[in-house]
């Protein structure tokens, strides 16, 4: 290699790394175009002082659900029509409870708490609030994975003046929330499939002009590197591979993303590696190990034979450990429509997959 293409130690190839963090909103969203439409169509009677139709926003993981959703949000920000219009954003992994979610959009709109109140109290705060505003956008962001979801009654019995999009990896959640909550709801599907290897290209394309400086990029090395993390179907491990690599590239002074980059890059990531009992705790485990003698059961019948072989924690902490094994891709959920079963999760064992370099 010619010492022209080495970096000398003050010299980077990252015009801005952030872009490649997974909290970065970028401007332009390739291939969601047809979806971020339909959201900024659903609030847009806020700015008309009307309330906007409900969306459910579904798909898999990694297809761009919340990115859109918040990119529409940012867009909305500029408007100013839309100054007196509330944005709330909540993550319901986290805030998983009624009480947390009425809480952190109190806190989002402004209220500012002095005491402890109980939900109800909370709940009459945030109508006085949003009484005096133009409106209020909410996105509820994993909206499955609360533990209960009398907080969509709330918003939808009590709030004027609205536009509440939910957004799901469950693809038949909405077909099963409780009828006193879906009665009021009545949704607009917005859908999201997964992206092919070109679209991750055109997508990895775009995030790298964010990032890095001109000429660090072949378009032969993004179109190998969307080819190969396309296996995961999740765009956000694309974007893990590319920041990787530049820093691969980086720290051996290299001006140039080369392909010998790539393969230090794919060792260095996780999820490119066969995962070992050395990457989950002993519980999760414990619990992954029915999950891969058992796939196909429900839910409640993995935690029944969790419990017989002596399993000590609760059904809900047991939910929350499927959640976490789904979130690894070690477990696929998916709501049955009924049937004897009733209401529950079919769990899915994902066989191990091969180390991506054996692609």
């Amino acid at each position: 290699m010619s010492s022209f293409n080495f970096l000398s130690h003050n010299q980077t190839i990252f015009s801005n790394s952030d872009a490649l963090d997974t909290d970065f909103i970028p401007k332009i969203l390739p291939h969601r175009e047809d979806q971020q439409r339909s959201i900024a169509e659903s609030i847009a009677p806020l700015l008309k002082n009307r309330s906007g139709p409900s969306l459910i926003l579904q798909g898999p993981a990694g297809v761009g659900k919340s990115v859109s959703a918040k990119r529409v949000l940012m867009d909305l920000e500029e408007l100013d029509d839309a100054i007196d219009i509330s944005k709330v954003y909540v993550n319901c992994w986290k805030a998983n409870t009624t009480y947390k979610v009425m809480t952190e959009i109190a806190h989002q709109i402004g209220f500012k708490f002095t005491h402890n109140l109980k939900t109800n109290e909370i709940i009459n705060k945030i109508i006085e609030k949003l009484d005096k505003r133009k409106g209020v956008v909410i996105i509820l962001d994993e909206a499955d994975k609360a533990d209960d979801y009398d907080f969509l009654y709330h918003i939808l019995e009590n709030l004027t003046r609205k536009t509440l999009i939910l957004i799901t990896n469950d693809e038949s959640w909405s077909k099963k929330i409780d009828f006193r909550i879906a009665s009021r709801l009545t949704p607009e599907i917005v859908n999201y499939s997964e992206y092919t290897s070109k679209q991750i290209f055109d997508i990895l394309k775009e995030r790298i002009k964010y990032a890095f400086y001109q000429n660090v990029w072949s378009e032969d090395l993004i179109e190998q590197v969307a080819i190969t993390s396309s296996k995961f179907k999740d765009i956000r491990i694309a974007i893990k591979l590319v920041k990787q690599i530049g820093e691969v590239a980086e720290n051996e002074s290299s001006k140039k993303i080369e392909i010998n980059h790539l393969n230090k890059a794919i060792s260095k990531i996780p999820d490119f590696k066969i995962k070992s009992s050395k990457d989950f705790n002993e519980t999760e485990n414990f619990v992954k190990k029915i999950c891969e003698e058992h796939s196909g059961k429900t839910t409640g019948e993995l935690f029944s034979i969790y419990s017989k072989r002596g399993g000590k924690k609760s059904e809900k902490t047991f939910k929350r450990v499927l959640d976490t094994l789904e979130k690894k891709r070690i477990i696929t959920q998916r709501m049955t429509s009924g049937g004897f079963r009733g209401r529950s999760s079919v769990i899915k064992y994902n066989s191990i997959e091969k180390k991506i370099t054996d692609y």
